[in-house]
């Protein structure tokens, strides 16, 4: 996929969920290489930075994101011991926040670290951005200060197309019957981000599901308790 493409595309969702006291700039590199990964999940993962970036903005900022290749030479300079050198293409997502504390940024991508208030954050967006770019064959690193912002740099390995005598030899297509993919049944959906949230209603909702949704456990549970027939699935 292009990266370039990918960014511009989810740009749109981006500024949707970071307000309007929150600028969203991007600065697209010129001539990206490829990569091979899901354009679903960076996609999500450019969506828990974001989100992130807007709750360490509390008072209005700057979010930036910054495309470029970083070469063999350029990424063996950059002295990160745990990343062979090699071509990558990075993404850099940089915010003009509260900054992160020493002391807490070997431990922002566990799961469930969090330090936001109670009721106000799972510790699990950080966790999954870095298991997307882990599962990407990536690396991420974060530098940031106090008072003065965060960036999150992202490195993933350029994919190089096998030559045309390599490549398997494309089957011939089979002619199938179109699938229904009409949602049926009631989902209760569970997410504390209103954005989020409303997204995903629209969406399952479009599918055809019926969907009940809640901002919180206790919502999701006295839904559970008002609800007349069956809930076929949860999504929380």
């Amino acid at each position: 996929l292009s990266l370039t493409d990918l960014v511009a595309e989810w740009s749109v969702t981006l500024r949707r969920l970071i307000g309007d006291r929150v600028k969203l700039k991007v600065e697209h590199g010129r001539d990206l290489w490829p990569l091979m990964a899901d354009q679903n999940q960076l996609g999500n993962a450019l969506v828990n930075l974001a989100i992130n970036a807007r709750d360490a903005m509390p008072n209005g900022g700057l979010l930036t994101i910054r495309t470029a290749n970083v070469s063999v030479e350029e990424t063996m300079s950059l002295g990160h011991v745990l990343m062979p050198s090699g071509a990558y293409v990075t993404i850099e997502v940089e915010d003009t926040g509260i900054g992160i504390p020493k002391e807490n940024l070997g431990k922002i991508f566990e799961p469930f670290f969090t330090t936001k208030e109670k009721g106000h954050g799972t510790g699990l967006g950080l966790a999954s951005v870095y298991g997307i770019v882990k599962q990407t064959g990536g690396y991420i690193f974060p530098e940031s200060e106090l008072g003065k912002g965060t960036e999150f740099r992202i490195y993933l390995p350029r994919h190089v197309p096998p030559p045309a005598s390599e490549q398997p030899a494309a089957e011939p297509e089979k002619t199938q019957a179109p699938r229904d993919l009409t949602g049926v049944g009631t989902i209760l959906l569970v997410e504390d981000e209103d954005a989020v949230r409303d997204f995903a209603v629209r969406a399952l909702t479009m599918r055809g599901y019926r969907v009940l949704d809640a901002s919180g456990g206790e919502e999701a549970l006295d839904i559970v308790k008002d609800h007349d027939g069956p809930i076929d699935l949860l999504i929380s």
